[in-house]
């Protein structure tokens, strides 16, 4: 005998639910996975092989909720430095090391480092005075060896005389004195 149109669709929808839960049980798509023993949560029970599959979505209610309620991570801005002079000059530095003094530019503009030129009156300022720059989100200063050399003043604290080529980091507020010539860290 036969089997009729209508048995046959019968017969292919069975099958196709048999093979989706076996798939959706292979996946572990079927039950929750307890992550501290790696078995399913209390209360639930095996999944009987012979039922047909339920339709599930792949993400519960609440952990779609969780990742609604989790907040963007805004882009962080790059870090930025503002030395103003008592002359009354402003000038704001980023992440990018380099140097100043009096000395005028070099003919060729070195890639990676910005000069800072200084109009000196007194002349106690050297044509590459100090080395400057940000490390780990600090700002910092190096003494080139200079004849009228470089004091730090950290708000709180006694004047620094810097040794030369030592790396002095600086916290915001702090006085940097290059010969007669001062600027305050912000």
């Amino acid at each position: 005998m036969e089997p009729s149109v209508g048995g046959e669709a019968a017969i292919s929808a069975d099958a196709l639910a048999r093979a989706t839960g076996w798939i959706r049980r292979s996946l572990n798509l079927g039950k929750r996975i307890n992550p501290d023993t790696g078995e399913g949560r209390p209360g639930d029970r095996a999944p009987n092989r012979d039922e047909p599959t339920q339709a599930m979505s792949l993400f519960d209610i609440e952990e779609a909720e969780q990742l609604g309620t989790v907040k963007a991570r805004r882009p962080q801005a790059a870090l930025r430095f503002v030395l103003k002079f008592e002359s009354g000059l402003s000038i704001t530095v980023g992440e990018m090391p380099g140097f100043m003094g009096v000395k005028p530019l070099p003919e060729e503009q070195e890639e990676g480092t910005q000069r800072i030129c200084l109009v000196d009156p007194t002349d106690s300022v050297a044509w590459e005075h100090v080395e400057f720059g940000v490390q780990k989100g600090v700002f910092w200063v190096k003494d080139l060896r200079t004849i009228t050399g470089t004091v730090v003043e950290e708000p709180g604290s006694a004047a620094l005389q810097c040794i030369p080529h030592d790396t002095y980091p600086l916290v915001r507020g702090s006085r940097v004195l290059m010969g007669e010539l001062a600027f305050t860290l912000h």
